[in-house]
């Protein structure tokens, strides 16, 4: 079941993601999206996917945060003021 949440809950829904699950954020044009996770490590893992870049390694395209505020800042600078966030 996805859940779409609101960018300034952002935050708080990382702090509680549960290693099962997932958050999805979506650019408006939908060619790029990231995709975070928390490891057995309780680290945070972020995937940028870009359609558009088609010469791009997606093991290349894997961060690591150690803090909720560290992936929202990421996030922030990945996309422009339109993007939604879905909870998996």
């Amino acid at each position: 079941m996805c859940e779409q949440i609101e960018e300034k809950k952002l935050r708080e829904k990382l702090k509680f993601l549960d290693l099962d699950e997932g958050i999805r954020i979506e650019g408006a044009s939908e060619a790029k999206k990231v995709f975070i996770n928390k490891n057995a490590c309780e680290n945070y893992v972020v995937q940028v996917v870009d359609s558009a870049d088609t010469a791009s390694n997606s093991n290349q395209n894997i961060k690591y945060f150690y803090s909720g505020a560290e992936v929202c800042k990421f996030v922030k600078s990945i996309f422009d003021e339109n993007f939604s966030i879905w909870q998996y």
